[in-house]
């Protein structure tokens, strides 16, 4: 394990434990989140190393690279279900700000998403990944060339139009060292999009400990609005839009249900999920927040 005794944000050391959550889903071991009192960032410490986290990824329940839903429960035949309906939403968004160009969506995972602006056909699409069981199913299933994580510093810089990153910066072990990456990738009037769980959402302090958002030790940072807007501020971007992503909501509540050992979750989750969205129309504060972020 590897501890980090000052904030990969603001740089401080006035760090103090605040909650400790189960890993629910590879290993059942707890870990301890630790907020910054300078900042306010809330992130894992200690955490697995860079050498030491592959095996929390090793679970048929992490449902990121989990390829064949085959026997698995209802909520995840509804995750594949609003996957698909919310990557058409996405691809709007990016349109909006590039309706074509050349786009990177790094931590591609399966592919889905991938896949979809291939068809789409408006961008010139480059998938990136860390992992080879994921780089090995995008290849079989849509038959695309996923290049690997470990060749970013490869690319040609100001080389995209837009970089995506769903559910990803949060499982980056090297955080600044990656917003540098994309600072050199990115084109001056290029847009990150990034999606992150909100630590701050209704359904986060709802559930506490048990909040699937957390997801330790996978999750090494528990961004909400005002940590991530520091964090790209430090690195020269700025965040232009912030847009909810309404259905992690209910997945997420689901899940976290579940963790509780509830029983009914499908429905518990639901209602929860909805409660954190109405909440939010007031808050901002959704499960989910998707940031859209432009270079200064």
């Amino acid at each position: 394990m590897e501890h980090l005794s000052f904030c990969l944000v603001c740089g401080g050391n006035h760090l103090a434990k605040e909650i400790s959550c189960t890993d629910f889903v590879a290993s059942a071991e707890t870990f301890d989140l630790f907020r910054c009192a300078d900042c306010g960032f809330l992130f894992t410490n200690p955490r697995p190393s860079v050498r030491e986290i592959g095996p929390y990824y090793q679970s048929d329940r992490y449902v990121s690279h989990a390829g064949s839903k085959e026997g698995f429960s209802f909520m995840y035949k509804v995750y594949d279900v609003v996957r698909d309906y919310s990557i058409g939403r996405k691809i709007k968004l990016i349109k909006s700000f590039h309706p074509s160009g050349d786009i990177m969506d790094l931590g591609c995972g399966l592919g889905y998403f991938l896949n979809a602006l291939h068809k789409d056909g408006s961008f010139k699409p480059v998938g990136v990944d860390v992992s080879d069981e994921a780089v090995t199913y995008v290849k079989q299933h849509f038959g695309i060339i996923v290049r690997k994580e470990s060749e970013l510093d490869s690319f040609e810089p100001n080389s995209f139009d837009a970089i995506t990153q769903w559910h990803v910066l949060e499982h980056v072990h090297a955080l600044n060292e990656r917003m540098q990456q994309l600072k050199r990738l990115l084109k001056k009037d290029g847009t990150l999009f990034i999606a992150v769980p909100n630590s701050s959402s209704w359904d986060a302090k709802y559930y506490g400990a048990h909040w699937d958002g957390y997801d330790v030790p996978r999750h090494l940072y528990h961004f909400n609005k005002i940590s991530f807007s520091l964090l790209m501020q430090k690195h020269g971007f700025k965040v232009v839009q912030t847009r909810a992503l309404v259905f992690d909501a209910p997945y997420i509540s689901m899940r976290s249900e579940v963790h509780r050992g509830s029983g009914g979750a499908f429905l518990r989750g639901a209602a929860s999920g909805l409660v954190s969205t109405v909440n939010a129309w007031f808050s901002g504060n959704y499960s989910s927040l998707l940031f859209v972020v432009k270079n200064v």
